[in-house]
């Protein structure tokens, strides 16, 4: 494995461990609490990284756009899973963007393929989404904290 792929795997794994700390903890209740009814909850936040980690990662490196793995279901996305499910799946998704990345070469890196808005480089699609981890990990987080903080004031508070 070269280097560029090297350093690749090792911020994915980093992603992946961070985001896995901050949910270490977290409950049913809390996954389905949001600030505001705008706002998405840290259960959709979760299906999001899976689907990402599962479908989206996997298909930059396999450069093919409807790339689904076996068994993956059509309406994943409209699905309420328990987080037991949500973060089994982002394991088993995590061990196929480390196995997808150690399938890529620098050179691979840079060509283009087929992503969203047209025709990229293979490296755009793959910082996006690794950006996208670290993103969501921070809304989880928040949530987090902001629970905490509510529970400091009103100890009954989604108990």
């Amino acid at each position: 494995m070269d280097n560029d792929i090297a350093v690749l795997k090792r911020f994915a794994e980093y992603a992946f461990g961070s985001l896995e700390r901050t949910c270490e903890g977290l409950t049913e209740k809390e996954a389905d609490w949001k600030p505001a009814e705008e706002t998405n909850d840290a259960r959709w936040i979760l299906n999001h990284l899976s689907r990402i980690s599962n479908t989206a990662l996997p298909r930059i490196f396999k450069g093919d756009p409807d790339y689904t793995p076996e068994g993956w279901p059509e309406d994943y996305r409209e699905q309420k899973y328990d987080l037991d499910k949500l973060l089994g799946d982002i394991a088993a998704g995590k061990e196929a963007v480390l196995a997808g990345m150690g399938s890529l070469s620098s050179a691979a890196l840079a060509e283009d393929i087929p992503l969203w808005g047209g025709t990229r480089k293979r490296e755009f699609g793959i910082f996006a989404y690794l950006g996208e981890i670290i993103n969501h990990k921070g809304q989880i987080a928040a949530l987090k904290g902001i629970i905490k903080r509510r529970r400091e004031k009103d100890a009954s508070f989604l108990a």
